[in-house]
């Protein structure tokens, strides 16, 4: 897969790598391929597909950056359509609570923008005309009925396919009933034939590493700053040159392989980099641990994963930070800064209902907070299951 010079405009045929460590030359980057690369109508209704998988705030690495969102919306409305924001958490997370923590809801009622849970009001997505696939998935009708979908998933691994990013994350359309099967056939085929139906009303896939996550995600990795963008019109290109970020070969990942095999795109497609002096930013990411998957095929049923949302258990289930024997007492205001939800006080202290488990106060200081071990996870879930009885 070559590299070529960057120019000034961006060739519709490659795939662009944008890359920054200064966070405004990054979204000036973001904004001017927004610019260059998309291409949109008046009074067009357009579907922004981030990645909002779980409540956890962009800086964990888990979630795409609000500011990724807001550019989208912006450049939507300069042509004078409609912009919606499109996306279903993870079965077994609360819709309300995953926009409240990843600041999404704040930001699509500061820019009066629509917010759509995709898990609910799914229509069939019949096979295309001549396709010899017979499944029919649910799929939410705003993603049906906008006239184009712009996508904006993370950079960052899974612990069933290895890597999430464009087509792994069109899983985000789909009923919790399609989800579940996805989980019980293995996820990847099934990826690739929602792909394939999809695939036409994507307009463009810009892949947040701005904050990227290695390690056993989609949620449960650790954040690494990489402050990249990669864009462009083919998502399976974007998504061979994305995965050759983190340090895998594209054809590591069977559904990106598969696509490709399919003539859905081409994963062996040029990238440019811009700046043009500038590397590919390769970085050998930490690979997940291997999983199974008879966990998701049995959280995913549907009606244990409704249940389980009720109980907001996809918070409570997380392993939850403690503070360190050695730290108690420690009076450094800074402490109570780190938490994007708020949930640590001085002393410090935790306030466990509003701590989502993103793991933010782990990564920044080590030497006050661990990781909570099996017995006070137990102990901690059982009082706050009495607490909430």
């Amino acid at each position: 897969m070559p590299n070529r010079s960057s120019t000034a405009s961006h060739d519709l045929e490659k795939v662009h790598v944008l890359r920054h460590h200064d966070p405004e030359q990054l979204r000036e980057g973001f904004r001017a391929m927004l610019q260059s690369m998309v291409r949109i109508r008046t009074k067009e209704v357009i579907a922004i597909k981030p990645n909002l998988c779980a409540p956890m705030p962009e800086k964990t690495g888990a979630t795409t950056s609000l500011w990724m969102i807001e550019d989208t919306v912006a450049h939507i409305r300069k042509r004078r359509a409609k912009p919606i924001i499109l996306e279903g958490p993870s079965h077994i997370h609360d819709f309300n609570q995953v926009v409240d923590v990843t600041g999404v809801r704040e930001l699509s009622r500061r820019l009066d923008v629509e917010l759509i849970d995709a898990r609910e009001d799914g229509m069939p997505l019949r096979p295309l005309k001549h396709d010899t696939a017979s499944r029919i998935y649910k799929v939410h009708m705003a993603a049906l009925s906008a006239d184009g979908i712009i996508c904006l998933p993370k950079l960052k691994t899974h612990n069933r396919t290895k890597a999430t990013l464009t087509l792994k994350g069109l899983m985000g359309f789909l009923s919790p009933a399609d989800r579940h099967g996805f989980h019980l056939r293995g996820v990847e085929e099934d990826v690739v034939e929602l792909y394939k139906r999809l695939r036409t009303r994507i307009r463009a896939t810009f892949i947040d590493g701005s904050i990227a996550m290695e390690g056993h995600g989609p949620t449960q990795g650790r954040p690494v700053p990489m402050s990249v963008v990669i864009g462009g019109l083919d998502s399976v290109s974007v998504d061979a040159v994305a995965s050759m970020v983190m340090g895998f070969e594209p054809e590591e990942i069977h559904h990106i392989r598969q696509a490709n095999e399919a003539g859905l795109g081409d994963m062996q497609r040029a990238w440019v980099m811009h700046p043009s002096t500038a590397p590919l930013p390769v970085k050998a990411f930490e690979r997940p641990r291997p999983d199974s998957g008879l966990r998701t095929q049995i959280i995913t049923f549907p009606p244990l994963s409704r249940f389980l949302q009720t109980l907001k258990y996809g918070v409570r289930g997380r392993p939850k930070p403690v503070v360190r024997q050695k730290a108690r007492g420690v009076s450094d205001v800074e402490l109570s800064r780190l938490c994007p939800t708020g949930a640590i006080f001085p002393g410090p202290q935790i306030d466990y209902s509003k701590c989502v488990g993103c793991a933010v106060c782990i990564e920044e200081r080590p030497d006050v907070f661990g990781k909570e071990n099996s017995r006070q996870k137990l102990t901690r879930i059982a009082a706050e299951l009495w607490d909430a009885a």
